[in-house]
């Protein structure tokens, strides 16, 4: 059971995100993708700063890597608009 992860670090946008990436969570095909701001800060996938995804590994793989999905991710929400959380 391998739950070996890759730490990635990114700068976007003057953004500091880290991307942790275990290729086989648990062992099988699913991956797991962590993203988080180094001050868990909101950015446009989550308004915590935090973002745990998992899906096919192939899924991540194909689009270039963890840090290119990530990449590619981000900018498809991203849309202009500061990310806040709620106040009420």
């Amino acid at each position: 059971m391998a739950t070996d992860y890759e730490e990635h670090q990114i700068d976007r946008k003057g953004q500091d995100i880290t991307v942790r990436w275990c290729p086989q969570w648990l062992g099988g095909d699913t991956a797991h993708l962590e993203i988080v701001t180094k001050d868990r800060q909101a950015h446009p996938i989550s308004a915590t700063g935090y973002r745990s995804h998992f899906c096919p590994r192939e899924l991540v793989e194909e689009a270039g890597g963890p840090v290119a999905f990530t990449l590619a991710w981000l900018e498809r929400k991203d849309d202009g608009k500061p990310v806040q959380l709620s106040l009420l």
